[in-house]
């Protein structure tokens, strides 16, 4: 097994590499420079968590992946006995603890983010209260950072499971959170690191 060198270039920030050995998912989480890794890895990819950094090397091949922020909002008025089930991503349905979907809240937060699934997190969302002919109707907005260009998808089911409707996440130009969002940090799953000495 040899070493093959990773280049981390650019201005400043922080990227993110992911790649497997042997069926083993690795990651590491570095800033400019350079570093190490086995050359028999494969999927090797690198998604530019912050600033404008890339990743490149002469003996694997880097394929980008990109990170993307989508927001997701409701009127509470609509289906106040349906229940958000999964969150959908490309092809696969990921089931979550069910949420009331008129009381979401930060439970749909804590939903998505304690599936221990880097690829999604809720990196904000608020709460506003509108009145119309004095009836009150609650609006809920959520933002989404995902890994990759899948668009998030919110799957939620009727009182009697016999019919579903689905909330599409909208491209935001950035991650950066509106005003009034409340700003959360998402925890991401500890994933395996190594690299390898020069040799």
């Amino acid at each position: 097994m040899a070493a093959c060198l990773i280049t981390i270039s650019g201005t400043s920030g922080l990227l993110r590499l992911d790649y497997k050995i042997s069926s083993v998912d690795y990651s590491i989480e570095t800033g400019i420079g350079t570093l190490y890794i086995e050359d028999t890895a494969t999927d090797v990819t690198y998604t530019t968590l912050t600033g404008d950094l890339i990743a490149s090397s002469g003996c694997l091949t880097i394929t980008e992946v990109p990170l993307n922020c989508y927001s997701i909002f409701w009127e509470e008025l609509i289906a106040n006995d349906y229940t958000i089930e999964s969150v959908i991503l490309g092809s696969e349905t990921i089931s979550i603890s069910e949420v009331p979907f008129s009381n979401a809240g930060v439970y749909l937060v804590n939903s998505i983010n304690d599936l221990n699934d880097n690829r999604i997190k809720v990196i904000g969302y608020k709460k506003e209260y509108n009145y119309v002919d004095d009836i009150q109707y609650v609006q809920y907005y959520y933002i989404f950072k995902v890994f990759g260009s899948d668009i998030p998808i919110l799957k939620i089911r009727n009182s009697d499971s016999t019919n579903y409707i689905y909330i599409y996440g909208i491209l935001s130009g950035s991650c950066s959170l509106p005003s009034g969002y409340i700003p959360i940090e998402p925890c991401y799953s500890t994933i395996t690191t190594t690299t390898t000495l020069a040799p």
